[in-house]
């Protein structure tokens, strides 16, 4: 594709309008299959922007491309960007995740840029066949890298064209994210407050790190928790796992787990280690369905019902005194909600991960990408305890076993036990955010990564700074970033509106923050007709918001050349 063709397209739009539980981000699954059932990734115009490959040392200047997509529909001059730093995926992903920034782009009259982080989908330093070939091609990959690699590529875009009519270098960016993207958002803000006016951060779990505070098995009872909210027994659960177990002794056991599950032929179960595979594969269900457990149908790696745990529950609800395979079947029925919702006959469970992949995460692209992060800067402690409903594993610290998990994957390829920086992000970036500002830091109470974030009564929170942090009923793993839908609920609705207003202050000269107020009582949504609202602001909420001023062809055209100005420096394209 030549750079004249892309430029020409980009005035067109402007002008026309072993397994262990990840910290995933489930928008990042497939990047192929569709947010909602029926959604349509939003038009933009694809270029590559030129980084540094390590911003950090002074007498290097290796570089590479990371892949930017960029909509001008709603953009009027003096309007804002909405930024989506990427997370750990391919970034066509997050956009169709990210429905609120379309959404409100035209009451803002924003441009929306997402940029994908490195190593991630096309952004490619050193070629997907070698971007993991060992410890030297993979030091690169880190959250302060790719931080720098943002802001390098908005001070550009600041920068634009200054001799042009309509100069784009005053432009004021607010950011966005979700999950992992939720904490890029954030620690952007903390690290260069100069670039952004403020970041919504939605399931950023930024306190799950070492001197954190968090309990190392808060996940797994947040998970418990919505599932008996939902109706599951506790002790059906409980009793469960150790259903399979016994099962999992004996020839007879093997084969009744094996039929029932349908497993493949080159992971069935034949012993007691094999039978944990099981355990892990159903395990994952009901940690993935606690994470989204939204109020309507979605496609992620297998279409899942509108909340997936009260669907999975009712296998899950009655109390009695049952047999091992009775609790087998009962686990076997809520675990397909999550990976054969349709009941595909010809599915088949493949529960070794060694020779499978992951099931649950084996669609989110660059397999090695995150688990690196994980064993080197993202350090994140968990294992389950017995207030869960699964089993205590916690009687040795968590961290040993992911030493365990890095060596098995990484040490062929030079990582040792040194190079996990269990303490980077406590250094980097802090665990206190008293001394930061304007960050809007939200939770879905249905969510187990809830705990992993801010709370209320944490020093410099809500309104201090224009701190905000606010757990929403109803919600799960970064609702409240998605496309607003009829079926969110009134404690979502409103927590959007708000937070609206707060960008809308942040955007304005002078402008006091305003107090964050208590959200409404959450409201029965399961008999609402589920349907996106696609330009229904304020969503049912009391003020009128931001103005919705689309200005003149003229402006477009002109703000279109300043944008093209930037774009022709920087635009690199595929042969």
């Amino acid at each position: 594709m030549r750079i004249a063709y892309l430029i020409g397209l980009l005035l067109i739009v402007v002008v026309t309008g072993r397994r262990r539980r990840s910290f995933r981000d489930p928008a990042t699954f497939n990047a192929n299959q569709n947010y909602h059932m029926n959604a349509v990734i939003p038009n933009a115009t694809e270029f590559f922007f030129e980084v540094p490959l390590d911003h950090f040392a002074y007498a290097s200047t290796n570089v590479f491309k990371i892949r930017c997509e960029l909509n001008l529909d709603h953009y009027v001059d003096g309007g804002p960007i909405f930024f989506y730093p990427g997370n750990e995926g391919t970034i066509t992903g997050f956009m169709t995740a990210t429905g609120i920034m379309w959404d409100l782009a035209a009451n803002f009259n924003a441009a929306v840029l997402f940029a994908e982080h490195r190593y991630y989908g096309a952004s490619s330093p050193f070629g997907k066949e070698n971007d993991y070939k060992n410890v030297a091609t993979m030091a690169y990959l880190t959250s302060e890298q790719a931080l720098a690699d943002y802001a390098q590529l908005l001070i550009s875009l600041k920068g634009g064209n200054t001799a042009a009519k309509h100069s784009i270098a005053r432009i004021k960016l607010c950011f966005f994210g979700g999950s992992y993207g939720g904490m890029l958002a954030a620690w952007f803000r903390m690290k260069y407050p100069h670039l952004a006016v403020g970041a919504w951060a939605s399931s950023a779990p930024l306190k799950y790190f070492n001197e954190g505070g968090v309990d190392w098995g808060a996940f797994d009872d947040v998970t418990t928790r919505t599932f008996i909210d939902s109706g599951a027994s506790y002790n059906n659960v409980k009793n469960g796992w150790t259903a399979l177990r016994n099962l999992a002794k004996t020839t007879d056991g093997q084969k009744f787990l094996n039929d029932l599950f349908n497993v493949t032929d080159n992971s069935t179960i034949k012993d007691s280690a094999s039978g944990e595979n099981l355990v892990g594969y159903v395990r994952e269900a009901i940690e993935y369905m606690a994470m989204v457990d939204y109020p309507y149908e979605t496609n992620f790696l297998e279409p899942m019902p509108g909340f997936p745990v009260k669907v999975a529950s009712q296998f899950l609800k009655d109390e009695g005194n049952w047999t091992d395979k009775e609790l087998a079947i009962m686990l076997f029925k809520a675990s397909n909600i999550y990976y054969n919702y349709y009941n595909d006959s010809s599915y088949q469970a493949c529960l070794d991960p060694e020779k499978c992949g992951d099931p649950g995460t084996s669609e989110l692209g660059d397999p090695l990408g995150w688990p690196w992060q994980e064993c080197t800067e993202i350090v994140i402690e968990q294992c389950a305890r017995n207030s869960s409903f699964f089993f205590d594993e916690c009687t040795d610290r968590p961290l040993e076993l992911l030493y365990q998990m890095c060596n098995d994957t990484f040490g062929k390829l030079g990582w040792t036990r040194p190079l996990m920086r269990y303490n980077a992000v406590r250094d980097l970036y802090g665990l206190d955010i008293s001394a930061y500002s304007n960050i809007i830091l939200t939770q879905g109470h249905l969510d187990p990564w809830s705990v992993g974030g801010y709370k209320a009564g944490d020093p410099g929170v809500n309104g201090q700074n224009g701190i905000y942090v606010v757990e929403i009923p109803g919600s799960a793993h970064h609702l409240d970033l998605r496309t607003p839908n009829t079926c969110d609920g009134n404690p979502t609705h409103n927590l959007r509106f708000q937070a609206v207003n707060i960008i809308k202050c942040w955007l304005t000269e002078g402008c006091v923050n305003p107090v964050l107020k208590d959200l409404p009582p959450l409201n029965d949504v399961t008999t609402v007709k589920c349907e996106d609202m696609i330009n229904k602001y304020p969503w049912g909420q009391s003020d009128n918001g931001p103005s919705g001023d689309k200005g003149s062809s003229t402006a477009k055209f002109m703000l279109a050349m300043a944008f093209m100005a930037f774009v022709q420096r920087f635009l690199i394209t595929k042969s």
